[in-house]
C-alpha cells in the first residue's frame, strides 16, 4: 500500500545515496508573519530502506512522506515533496544540527533543525476513530504458515464464537511489504475487515508478508508470483483446519492482492469458493502503470511538461514489460529514468554537471535498482486477463470512485468482460472513496498520510452481506 503507492515510485524515490543521512528526529520552526509553525522531520528506515517523513503539528499533518531525500558527501541535505511544491535545502552540522532554508510556492524562509527526542511510547499519529479495540466477541489465534521454500510466515486467525466449522476468508495484501493489518499511518484496513466479518460469523486469516512483522524471509526478492505462492500456502493451511468449512472458503485481496486472488481462483478452482476484489487490477500491468502516471503525475504538471514526459513514461513502461531478466530491464531503463528525473528536478545526483560521468552512472544505476524492484517489474509484466477468464467462482469487485491507482470504470469493465466463467459477477464503484476505501478530497496518493477517516463502513457491510448471501454464513449479531 505505501506502500504501497504503485506507479508513483518514479516520481520521487526516497533515497539518501551519497553520504550518511541524518537519523532520528529533527525539529525546527518557520516564522510566517506573527505565526510560528513547528516542523518535524523523522529520518529512519523501514524494511532496510531509508524513509523520511514530515510533521506539521499546527496543521494536523503527521507522517507526510518526503518523496526525494539526498545527502551529499559535503553534508548538503535536500528534501523534496513535489506535490506541495516543498523543498528544504540544508547543511548538516555534526550530529544534532541542520541549518537551511525551506522553499514552497516560490517563498523561501529559514528553517534550522535541531535533534529532538521523541517521548517513549509516543506516536506522531493519533489512533483513527473506529479502529477495533479489545475485548473482542470472538477468538484470535497466532498462526504460522510454512511457504514452499521453507519460510515461516506469521499471521492472525480470528474465529467466531462457537465450535464451527465456519466459512472463512483469506485476506491478501497489496504491493510492498505489508503486515497482517496492512497498516500505514495508523490505518489498519485488514484489521477492520477481519473484525467486521468475524463478528458476523466468518473466520478470517490475515498474514504478515515475508520479511515483515513477525514473518521470516526477505521481502526485497518478492514478486507478484511469489506473493501468490505464499498466499496459496496460507489458503492450504486454512482449508486443512477442522473448524473451517472448506467449501465455503474464499479470498479477499486489496490492490495487487485482488489481482492475486483472481490468479489463485483460476489456478486452484477447487479451493476457492468466492473472490472479493478491493481495487484489484484487471488490466495489463503496463497499462495500469501508465494510467496511474497520467492521473497522479502528468495531470499535476503544466501541459508542456506533461507532453514532454508522456513519451518517456510510455517508453519506460514498455521497456519494463519486456520478457527480459531484471538486470537487463534495469540497464535499459536507467537512461529513461534519468531523463524523467531531470524533467521533474529530482535525484539530481544522476545528472548534475559538476559530477563525473562515472559518478552519475553509478548513482543512476543504484537509484534504478531501488526503483525497479523485482515486485514492480513483475507487476508491469503481468497481464491478468488470462487468469480472469478462467475464474469459475462468484466474484464481488469494488473500487472507490476517486481511486487514481486502479481506475474504477475501466477496471470494473475489464472484470465484467473477462470473468465470463463466473456464475456471478457483482461490481461496485463507491462514491467519494479513494484506493484505500477512505473518504478523500481528490484521491491523490499524496493525501493518504493526511486523511483522518477509516475504512468505509458501507463497503465493510456490503462485503459481509454478499459473503453471507453467497455461502450462507450464519446471521451473527454485529
Amino acid at each position: 500500500m505505501k506502500k504501497m503507492i504503485l506507479g508513483c515510485f518514479l516520481y520521487g524515490t526516497a533515497i539518501g545515496l551519497y553520504a550518511q543521512a541524518p537519523q532520528g528526529d529533527f525539529k525546527g520552526s518557520i516564522q510566517i508573519g506573527q505565526t510560528t509553525m513547528p516542523i518535524v522531520f523523522h529520518f529512519g528506515e523501514q524494511n532496510g530502506q531509508p524513509v523520511t517523513t514530515m510533521d506539521s503539528p499546527a496543521q494536523g499533518v503527521f507522517g507526510f512522506p518526503v518523496q526525494s531525500s539526498e545527502c551529499l558527501s559535503d553534508g548538503e541535505l535536500t528534501l523534496k515533496i513535489p506535490q506541495i511544491q516543498f523543498c528544504y535545502v540544508g547543511k548538516v552540522r555534526g550530529d544534532s544540527l541542520i541549518e537551511g532554508t525551506v522553499t514552497q510556492a516560490g517563498q523561501s524562509l529559514p528553517l534550522n533543525l535541531v535533534r529532538t527526542a521523541r517521548k517513549a511510547g509516543a506516536s506522531s499519529e493519533p489512533e483513527r476513530p473506529g479502529t477495533p479495540k479489545p475485548p473482542f466477541p470472538y477468538r484470535e489465534e497466532e498462526v504460522t504458515v510454512t511457504t514452499k521454500d521453507g519460510i515461516k510466515l506469521s499471521g492472525s486467525l480470528t474465529l467466531p464464537e462457537g465450535e464451527g466449522p465456519f466459512p472463512a476468508v483469506l485476506l491478501i495484501s497489496g504491493s510492498g511489504p505489508q503486515d497482517r493489518n496492512e497498516e500505514a499511518w495508523k490505518y489498519k484496513p485488514f484489521l477492520m475487515i477481519a473484525d467486521c466479518l468475524t463478528r458476523q460469523g466468518i473466520a478470517v486469516l490475515r498474514m504478515d508478508d515475508r520479511g515483515t512483522g513477525k514473518s521470516g524471509g526477505r521481502y526485497a526478492d518478492a514478486t507478484l508470483q511469489l506473493a501468490a505462492t505464499d498466499a496459496e500456502c496460507a489458503l492450504d493451511y486454512l482449508l486443512r483446519r477442522k473448524d473451517i468449512r472448506r467449501e465455503k472458503t474464499g479470498l479477499a485481496g486489496h490492490s495487487m492482492g485482488g489481482t492475486i486472488a483472481f490468479r489463485i481462483a483460476a489456478q486452484c478452482p477447487q479451493d476457492v469458493a468466492f473472490v472479493l476484489s478491493l481495487a484489484g487490477a484487471a488490466i495489463p500491468g503496463k497499462d495500469l502503470m501508465m494510467h496511474q502516471c497520467e492521473k497522479t503525475i502528468l495531470s499535476q504538471l503544466p501541459a508542456a511538461a506533461s507532453d514532454s514526459l508522456r513519451p518517456l513514461y510510455e517508453e519506460l513502461y514498455g521497456t519494463m514489460a519486456l520478457p527480459l531478466p531484471l538486470d537487463s530491464i534495469r540497464h535499459r531503463s536507467a537512461p529513461l529514468m534519468v531523463s524523467i528525473w531531470q524533467h521533474l528536478g529530482i535525484n539530481e545526483g544522476t545528472y548534475r554537471e559538476n559530477l563525473t560521468d562515472s559518478i552519475r552512472r553509478r548513482n543512476a544505476r543504484l537509484l534504478t535498482e531501488q526503483a525497479i524492484s523485482p515486485e514492480i517489474a513483475s507487476i508491469v509484466q503481468y497481464d491478468p486477463s488470462h487468469d480472469l477468464s478462467r475464474v469459475q467462482c462468484p466474484v464481488w469487485a469494488a473500487n472507490g470512485a476517486k481511486d487514481l491507482q486502479v481506475l474504477p470504470e475501466e477496471n470494473m469493465e475489464a472484470i465484467e468482460t473477462l470473468a465470463k466463467g463466473s456464475p456471478q459477477v457483482v461490481t461496485h464503484i463507491y462514491h467519494g472513496l479513494n484506493h484505500l476505501f477512505m473518504e478523500a478530497p481528490t484521491g491523490h496518493p499524496s493525501e493518504y498520510g493526511l486523511l483522518k477517516g477509516n475504512f468505509s463502513q458501507e463497503v465493510l457491510q456490503d462485503m459481509a452481506e454478499w459473503i453471507k448471501k453467497t455461502v450462507g454464513a450464519p446471521q451473527t449479531a454485529f
